[in-house]
């Protein structure tokens, strides 16, 4: 879906008559955050696929801190309205992971018979798992399917993910959206500094 949201933003900026170089003055300042998250999550998957097992004993923890960083990548944008909106999908997957052991609970009645039965023995992801009477926050969950993907499961979060990368994309292409938003401290020091200023003069 991620991929769908990008590709709509970039023809809703293009359609506002955005342009695809103001791109370009996109800056996350806690880019490297985001790269650290993405890499621990490819290490879970390269680990579990290859059979290794070296991490098996911590993806949940693993799992669920690499969604903490990405969220603490996105609080110094808390004036982009499509990063706000992305940082409370990440935060509602979050919770939901968090709250069932570090893994995605998944509605098992949506999949087919033999990737249920490899979900539930725990042979098909590291991330994921079936929903069961225990699971907590289950609404929040991957429950969701898109029309033109029936066998693709979405929890609520990821909807709220794809619709700020939407607004994220087609808003830079009008403007620059990522600017850092200023702590009390950040506009104190900015104060003192022009009066600093004013009494040189």
């Amino acid at each position: 879906m991620l991929w769908e949201a990008l590709f709509l933003g970039l023809l809703a900026g293009w359609l506002r008559k955005g342009s695809i170089k103001q791109l370009s003055q996109i800056y996350i300042i806690g880019w490297p955050l985001i790269i650290f998250a993405l890499f621990v999550q490819a290490l879970i998957w390269i680990d579990f696929h290859l059979q290794a097992y070296h991490l098996s004993s911590i993806y949940p923890y693993l799992y669920t801190g690499s969604f903490i960083v990405l969220l603490a990548s996105i609080v110094p944008h808390r004036n982009s309205t499509g990063l706000m909106v992305i940082g409370t999908g990440i935060l509602l997957n979050l919770v939901v992971i968090a709250a069932n052991g570090g893994m995605m609970p998944v509605e098992g009645g949506a999949l087919p018979p033999d990737v249920y039965k490899e979900l539930a023995a725990g042979e098909k992801s590291p991330f994921h798992k079936p929903m069961n009477e225990q699971t907590l926050f289950a609404f929040l969950g991957d429950r969701i399917t898109l029309f033109y993907r029936p066998n693709q499961l979405l929890s609520i979060g990821d909807l709220f993910i794809g619709a700020g990368a939407f607004i994220f994309i087609q808003r830079n292409m009008l403007d620059n959206d990522t600017k850092v938003q200023k702590g009390p401290f950040d506009k104190h020091k900015q104060h003192l500094t022009a009066q600093k200023e004013h009494q040189d003069s």
